[in-house]
């Protein structure tokens, strides 16, 4: 059975009630809506919603299962609050490690697919360039950016590798969302470039030239958030 629910002028149409409530807070999260370390109070988002508090509870459990929220005895639930310092470099360095990788392990495979999907994602990436910094446009650029990254790894053929990556989508997702859109650190002509010499690099069948495209781009990357990052109140300095 559908069912439509009204939520801030949103219209959602979903066939579980479970999956709508995980959509909307997910959007919610993301875009800074419900911010970080903000309580989730059941009772009031079940009323905001207009559904029962166990799809919510099951939503919940489902972002915790991704990083996005957090729950504490005597607490309950919240969402999780902007990565620290620590966890920004912990990340960048699993970033690093796989995607230098897979870029070496996939850009000598013959694999159409992922060149393909590459360079979809190029073309978005470009696009979106030209539609500003609002937070819908960035988190678009982001996910576009993400498929692009995800590509490079599925290339290496590896699904222990693939899957483990693609569990860190969200959590990566939240990490960039804290750099601010309009510091252009992400979405730059720049990093666009830097894209396109992968893909250039995967095309020629290179894989060292594409282990290095990749590891120049996630060090810029890194003078970029470096720059631009909004850090947690609770990082050190």
């Amino acid at each position: 059975m559908i069912k439509k629910i009204q939520t801030d002028g949103l219209r959602l149409i979903k066939t579980s009630l479970s999956e709508l409530a995980y959509e909307e807070l997910k959007r919610q999260i993301l875009d800074r809506r419900l911010q970080p370390g903000a309580r989730l109070n059941i009772d009031s988002l079940s009323r905001e919603c207009g559904i029962s508090s166990s799809p919510l509870r099951e939503a919940l459990v489902r972002l915790g299962s991704e990083g996005l929220v957090v729950f504490a005895v005597n607490a309950g639930f919240s969402v999780a609050p902007l990565p620290d310092a620590r966890q920004m470099q912990q990340l960048l360095e699993f970033r690093l490690l796989i995607e230098a990788h897979c870029a070496r392990m996939g850009a000598g495979r013959e694999d159409p697919e992922s060149r393909v999907t590459m360079n979809k994602a190029l073309a978005s990436m470009a696009a979106l360039r030209q539609k500003g910094t609002s937070y819908k446009h960035y988190r678009a650029y982001l996910e576009t950016e993400q498929s692009f990254h995800q590509a490079i790894v599925d290339s290496a053929d590896n699904q222990v590798i693939s899957a483990s990556y693609r569990e860190l989508h969200l959590l990566l997702s939240v990490a960039r969302l804290s750099v601010v859109p309009e510091s252009n650190n992400f979405g730059s002509d720049e990093a666009v470039m830097e894209h396109r010499k992968i893909v250039s690099a995967f095309e020629e069948r290179n894989p060292e030239a594409a282990e290095e495209a990749v590891r120049s781009h996630i060090a810029a990357a890194r003078a970029r958030m470096k720059s631009g990052w909004t850090p947690a109140s609770t990082s050190p300095a």
